[in-house]
């Protein structure tokens, strides 16, 4: 007896040994996966870093080479401005620079000046001419510390710098006596670019901070030098900008918006002597060249070359604690404890359950591939305004016109040639020519500092588009008479527009108002009544202005303590909606509806919008209603608790069957091997093989009639899923088993739902799985898995999911019996399985709240589609 008793524990021992030593691999493999996991996850959060990091340098070596850039719009403005005139008095030079914003436009810039090269012979003529030009105290002098007796012939005198306020010293001043901007001007004049100094400190800076010259070289009316001799002789004088470094960059230092640090070194080299703007100081102890080590601690820094006026500067740019914070992440350590945990539960299932450890590994491999995340990138771009300029010689009729002017109207400048004020009035609507030439007469003659006038001017596809043309006179002849003339052209029609429709708007809703069924009052926040409707005036039996007089003390039955709750929703949220008791004129009381929502009126003010609705029937019906629900809701309560517990008999049936078969087909199993071993006749061994078919044909039955059993049991966890990652771990595992298979497969990316992740697993290994069993007879396999998005306000309003294959198809006439339990369209000796796979799939998506169908023919293949719509529980 207890030898029998130890040879029946044998077994029992040696699956338990089995267990712990699958439960002890699966741990392993868990361990391994959550390691490469953790690697993988901290890879890409350090690449999407590198790249955010990366994305930000581009920014801001953009913005600092804009506002480096800056003051060469308003060095060629003033170009322009001599190549207008032949002689550009003082006056002139101030109004140009007056007309620009310097602290707008150019943030950093100090002024705009001219400084002319004279020669020491011509030095006492010049000074006489300045002076004659309104600066009687003009005198030519060097810079504080310029070395004494310069013997240079020529010299670079400051002639114009405007606004004076804070430059009045550096009038007369000549900046060719100190070496470093007599390098940078002569470069300019004999390259004929524009031009940026080396590191120099302004002497209008009262701190010291380091700062530029931008220089631009203006020749003679007329010469087209080629060769710096050429310039030379052509020279006219040189346009400069002082500019101060920290000012110019303050603008580019707030759009990082505390996420980088940077800073620019003048010259190729970073070195600490050419440092001109760090912007948080930590270099300001560094000596020599600026190497890596200067920026330990910080987790990305980079360079990049800045190009300003003919040179090329070095920018560095570093991460800051803000950014660094913004890139870190937890999910690394939350995964590795995540994959910790799920392999110690993984070994501990295995060790319990010793059969199920492949699909454990499979759930925690799918659970640890549901953490990765993708992050967003932000990307901010600038963009200037929109708007045409315009030239107008008025005494010989000439235009010029630049891109957006002429693109405006729909045409190219070459469509539009020969440019003339003709052309201009050729465009301009007939209508309003009048009006035009009236206001440019003001204009002229004083009275209006600027021509501003809307007008409609046509576009080349024949419609009119409103326009704003600004402008004033620049230039003017001995006689006072309007010579040149310059200005803008804005594109206004969406805000024409806009005014149109809102005056429509407001006629619209006052006629609403005047018409409506509905019960309106407006009052201020006092409870004030300023207007009612006709309608509102029926509802209380009262004028308008009775409901004026009364106010809402008067409206509102005082002992309604709903009052003050609805009053605090409305001043909390803007808005408010609740059931009030009102008293009509002739003192009845009445349930009503009340909406009301705060407004601002024309003066700024708050008002109140209040829309009142008398409810008295239908709360009499409510009451009604309500006492019918609950006798209702108690009957369907009785009768669902019935069909739960018939449901639950039914799944504990089929669970018991299912379960309590599997022994005895195993042992009819093991003993029909044992007999086929002993018995040597063929017609024996056919029938032996038969038995062995029908008992794993049956095994399969109890197997999906258990999973059957078991789906019911389920309860959904809804959490994100990605079906694209899931298809993919299902296609490796089935091309791992048929490596010599020829297959071309087609995943969509980032197919991402709402729902179960183990249940939609198995829809896809389904799914998936019947797809590459009935591909197994193509030359080769093509399977699809792809999403139709939604047809905002179509026929189909729900995103369709659909796996498609070249395979063998099936007869579309017995497509009803696809998602039927143990329903077969192929022969079991063609294509395995029990028929229940589409059936279980079928109640996963119902219970998902979405449905499935098929599209099929014969040999040519077939395509299952699925929705997913609010999972239920």
């Amino acid at each position: 007896m207890s030898r029998h008793l130890a040879s029946s524990d044998l077994p029992s021992l040696r699956s338990q040994r089995l267990a712990v030593a699958m439960a002890g691999l699966a741990l392993v493999i868990g361990l391994v996966f959550t390691g490469l996991g953790v690697f993988w996850v901290h890879g890409t959060i350090g690449r999407q870093a590198r790249e955010r990091f990366d994305l930000l340098v581009d920014r801001v070596r953009a913005d600092v080479q804009e506002q480096l850039n800056a003051p060469l719009l308003g060095l060629h403005g003033a170009a322009g401005v001599y190549a207008a005139s032949s002689a550009v008095a003082r006056a002139e030079f101030r109004a140009y620079v007056q007309f620009s914003e310097l602290a707008r436009d150019f943030p950093g810039v100090r002024g705009f000046g001219f400084m002319v090269r004279v020669t020491r012979n011509e030095l006492d003529g010049f000074v006489a001419a300045v002076r004659a030009d309104g600066e009687p105290a003009f005198a030519v002098h060097t810079m504080p510390g310029a070395p004494a007796g310069d013997s240079a012939p020529d010299l670079y005198v400051v002639k114009f710098l405007e606004p004076q306020a804070g430059n009045q010293a550096i009038l007369g001043l000549d900046a060719g006596a100190d070496a470093l901007r007599r390098e940078a001007i002569e470069q300019a004049v004999a390259s004929g670019e524009p031009t940026l100094s080396k590191k120099t400190i302004l002497m209008q800076d009262q701190q010291q901070r380091p700062g530029w010259l931008y220089l631009l070289p203006v020749y003679r009316p007329g010469t087209v030098p080629a060769t710096p001799a050429q310039r030379q002789a052509a020279l006219q004088g040189v346009l400069f900008a002082p500019m101060v470094v920290s000012e110019a960059l303050h603008g580019a230092a707030l759009a990082t918006q505390g996420q980088a640090d940077f800073e620019l070194f003048d010259a190729e080299q970073a070195s600490a002597e050419s440092l001109v703007y760090d912007l948080d100081g930590h270099l300001a102890a560094a000596r020599g060249n600026i190497v890596p080590e200067h920026y330990t601690g910080r987790l990305f820094s980079s360079s990049r070359p800045v190009a300003v006026g003919g040179r090329t500067l070095s920018l560095r740019v570093s991460t800051t604690p803000a950014f660094e914070a913004g890139v870190a992440s937890p999910l690394p350590a939350l995964l590795g404890l995540g994959g910790v945990a799920l392999s110690l539960l993984l070994a501990l299932c295995i060790w319990l359950l010793g059969s199920s450890r492949a699909r454990a590994l499979s759930v925690a491999q799918q659970m640890t591939l549901n953490l990765a995340r993708e992050q967003q990138r932000l990307l901010s771009i600038v963009e200037g305004t929109n708007v045409g300029t315009w030239e107008w010689n008025i005494q010989t009729g000439e235009t010029r016109f630049d891109e957006r002017w002429a693109a405006i109207t729909g045409h190219t400048l070459d469509e539009l040639q020969p440019l003339d004020i003709q052309t201009w009035h050729s465009l301009t609507h007939p209508g309003d020519l009048v009006g035009i030439d009236l206001l440019l007469i003001q204009h002229f003659a004083g009275k209006t500092p600027y021509f501003d006038c809307e007008m409609r001017m046509r576009h080349k596809a024949g419609h009119w588009v409103w326009v704003l043309s600004r402008g004033r006179v620049c230039a003017w002849t001995g006689e006072r008479r309007a010579a040149l003339m310059a200005g803008t052209l804005m594109d206004i029609t969406e805000r024409q527009t806009a005014q149109l429709a809102l005056r429509n708007s407001e006629e619209h809703f006052r006629q609403l108002f005047e018409t409506s069924l509905e019960s309106i009052l407006q009052s201020r926040p006092d409870g004030q009544i300023t207007h009612a409707n006709p309608a509102a005036c029926e509802l209380f039996g009262m004028t308008m202005e009775e409901l004026c007089q009364r106010g809402r003390r008067g409206l509102v039955d005082p002992q309604d303590t709903r009052l003050q709750a609805f009053l605090d929703e409305r001043q909390r949220e803007g808005r408010a909606r609740s059931e009030l008791r009102m008293v009509r004129g002739d003192g009845t009381v009445f349930e009503c509806e009340v909406a009301s929502s705060i407004f601002l009126d024309s003066n700024n003010a708050p008002c109140a919008n209040i829309v009142l609705r008398d409810i008295t029937a239908r709360k009499r019906s409510e009451a009604r209603i309500t006492r019918l629900n609950t006798e209702l809701e108690q009957r369907v309560g009785r009768r669902t608790a019935e069909l739960e517990a018939s449901n639950r008999d039914l799944q504990e049936f089929a669970y018991s069957v299912a379960h309590d078969l599997r022994q005895p087909f195993i042992a009819i199993g093991g003993f029909s091997g044992l007999l086929e071993r002993r018995v040597t006749d063929e017609r024996g061994r056919h029938y032996i093989q038969r038995i062995k078919a029908g008992v794993r044909q049956a095994g399969e039955l109890t197997e999906a009639l258990l999973a059957l059993a078991n789906l019911s049991r389920v309860q959904l966890r809804v959490q994100p899923v990605d079906l694209s990652a899931i298809a993919r771990s299902v296609m490796d595992t089935l091309r791992q088993e048929d490596t010599a298979r020829a297959a071309g497969i087609d995943i969509q990316d980032a197919l991402v739902v709402q729902g179960d992740p183990m249940l939609l697993g198995l829809v896809m290994e389904e799914l998936l799985g019947n797809a590459w069993k009935f591909t197994s007879r193509q030359s080769r396999t093509e399977i699809r898995f792809a999403a139709l998005p939604a047809e905002a306000g179509g026929a189909r309003a729900e995103t369709v999911y659909v796996v498609g294959d070249n395979g063998e198809g099936f007869d579309m006439a017995h497509a009803d019996k696809l998602f039927r339990s143990f329903q077969r369209l192929h022969a079991a000796h063609d294509f395995p399985g029990a028929g229940v796979g589409l059936a279980n799939i079928q109640r996963i998506i119902a219970r998902h709240g979405g449905r499935i169908w098929a599209e099929s023919a014969r040999g040519e293949g077939a395509r299952f589609f699925f929705t997913l719509g609010h999972p239920g529980p």
